[in-house]
């Protein structure tokens, strides 16, 4: 009998104790507790389950450059610690909305930050979704899309057990779960490959030795140096303008997400605020630098593999039951199974009969999860860590639908409010979401990024101008929240779903080189030669895809998007509060 399924029992329960249990202790007496407690909260919602299951994959798949998530989400808590954290507490604010409303005054910088609120969070409960599908659809054996609404379920029975209490105390407890799932694996394989229980020590000889494999591979033609991408050499993903703006993005994101920001309104004081956010960076560091030796680790016994010269018809059982999922691909079709395979490599013009590197993709999603089976650990570490992978998708995303429903004035509060109504809000939210992360509009973890994105886009001007300089008014404050945010809207949708329209209403404005230029003209000629059918939709996904790679403003990618928003906002804050006379109220 399978234990995948029990183990996801385990992390559905698990994830409703603690929203039932967390009713006996409210929001705010969590809150008051010590900081190291608040700190464990904190570091779970923001290494909420996409970031937990999505870190290692992009160091993985990007090697060097996937340090840019590692770095920003660490450089946001610093940015808590010093400018955000210790002033929120005297504002007598409850949400971010409220505190708009008590600093700026009127109803419009209230409305104008609740949109922002709501939409940043829909991004990020999206890819809460996404993680939760995929870990059920690992664990349950299920399609993805059954996967994501039994996790949406799951998802709205914790919402029902918890009411509108015990958020701060769940992730509090939560984290311990989170990390001890996270590291556990990662110190037996230290110990027992390297003799050092430590993994962010120790992996440094496994760097050494997926140099050594990556040149063997090159050596053997059993990797295409065009797709091979060096572990330890940046720049080959992101150019550093990117990698910094990915950075940027993340860490002002996570000084301004709402999720978090709740947190700090409720902290008793200036000194227990900026504690918290220095906790919270020290447990969130644990998880942050072990990702790299998850990656490292995995990367190796992946590219062992292929340095084996393993056959095509011996591929491990994991290729294709997440191939089944939709996450791996051989020779360019879905790895359902070994025919399905055989099919796929026989028709490339260079077919050979054993696995090579430039055959195989793993969606940066599955890396974390497949760990345990990729690495020869086996099936009871994957079902303890995707047990905890799950409670925290349910557990985290409470805090974005919080968030939402406080945005739109549907919460219930300590009163005893009734709980129906912000119950049907969610619901409703929670449908909407789970209908989006079925179409998987991106990957969980770009996902998580965009809502970092526009959260820090559009609040984070007029929050730190707000907590930092008086003369900031509400007319600048409404004027750098709508420029900035939708700056990044348009930025995101435009360049990704509207690519090639992009690309050829601003073709000066593209960062792309004559050669792609060319490829571009060319794939669109014969998009508009083919005849219509299936010839003719295979040329506009060819055109589009390239156009995808083309579609930008100065080379800036849409997970640095900020790098455009940024100083819109910062230039339209500064300019109308200048403008507008002292006292001035929206």
């Amino acid at each position: 009998m399978a234990l995948e399924p029990v183990f996801f029992a385990l992390g559905l329960l698990g994830a409703a104790a603690l929203a039932f249990v967390g009713r006996r202790h409210t929001f705010g007496q969590a809150l008051r507790a010590s900081a190291v407690f608040r700190g464990l909260a904190l570091a779970a919602d923001t290494i909420s389950a996409p970031f937990l299951l999505g870190v290692a994959g992009a160091v993985f798949t990007w090697g060097y450059d996937g340090l840019a998530f590692v770095l920003g989400l660490g450089g946001g808590y610093v940015l808590l610690q010093l400018l955000v954290a210790p002033l929120l507490p005297a504002a007598g604010a409850s949400s971010v909305p409220d505190y708009f409303e008590r600093r700026y005054g009127g109803k419009a910088p209230r409305v104008t930050a609740a949109i922002i609120v709501v939409l940043s969070m829909a991004a990020l409960l999206v890819a809460q979704l996404m993680a939760g599908g995929l870990v059920g659809a690992r664990l349950l054996g299920v399609d993805y899309g059954l996967g994501v609404a039994v996790a949406a379920a799951a998802l709205l029975l914790c919402f029902a057990l918890k009411g509108a209490s015990g958020t701060a105390w769940a992730s509090g407890v939560l984290f311990p779960v989170m990390l001890l799932a996270f590291l556990a694996p990662l110190v037996l394989l230290s110990a027992s490959n390297y003799g050092v229980p430590v993994p962010q020590v120790s992996y440094a000889n496994t760097i050494w030795q997926i140099q050594s494999l990556e040149e063997t591979l090159l050596e053997q033609d059993l990797a295409d140096p065009a797709v091979l991408k060096p572990l330890l050499r940046p720049f080959l993903s992101l150019n550093p303008v990117n990698f910094f703006g990915l950075i940027l993005g993340l860490a002002l994101g996570t000084a301004s997400l709402a999720s978090v920001l709740s947190r700090h309104f409720m902290a008793p004081s200036e000194r227990e605020a900026r504690w918290s956010a220095v906790f919270g960076l020290v447990f969130a560091a644990l998880m942050l630098t072990a990702a790299p030796a998850l990656a490292a680790y995995t990367k190796l016994s992946l590219l062992s593999l292929i340095a084996d010269k393993t056959e095509l018809a011996s591929l491990p059982a994991w290729i294709y039951t997440y191939g089944n999922l939709g996450l791996v691909e051989i020779c360019g079709r879905a790895a359902t199974d070994a025919a399905a395979v055989a099919k796929a490599c026989a028709e490339l013009p260079d077919a050979g009969t054993v696995l090579r590197l430039q055959d195989l993709t793993l969606a940066p999603d599955m890396i974390a999860l497949a760990a345990s089976e990729i690495t020869g650990l086996g099936g009871t570490w994957l079902g303890l860590f995707g047990a905890a992978a799950l409670a925290a998708a349910l557990v985290t995303a409470d805090g974005p639908l919080a968030a939402i429903a406080g945005a739109l004035g549907g919460a219930s509060d300590a009163s005893g409010a009734s709980r129906w109504e912000p119950l049907a809000m969610v619901a409703a939210a929670v449908a909407v979401a789970a209908v989006a992360a079925v179409a998987r509009p991106a990957d969980m973890l770009t996902m998580a990024t965009w809502a970092f994105t526009l959260a820090a886009a559009g609040l984070f001007p007029a929050l730190i101008a707000g907590l930092w300089w008086r003369r900031a008014s509400a007319p600048a404050a409404i004027a750098a929240m709508l420029l900035g945010f939708a700056v990044v809207l348009f930025y995101l949708i435009a360049t990704r779903y509207f690519a090639v329209a992009f690309f050829e209403f601003w073709p000066s404005l593209s960062g792309a080189g004559p050669m792609a230029r060319e490829t571009f003209a060319e794939l669109k000629e014969a998009w508009v030669a083919a005849a219509p059918g299936p010839a003719q939709d295979a040329a506009w996904l060819a055109l589009d895809a390239h156009a995808r790679g083309i579609a930008n403003w100065w080379g800036i990618k849409d997970l640095a998007a900020v790098l455009l928003a940024l100083p819109a906002g910062i230039v339209a804050l500064v300019v109308v509060s200048l403008a507008m006379p002292r006292g001035w109220k929206a």
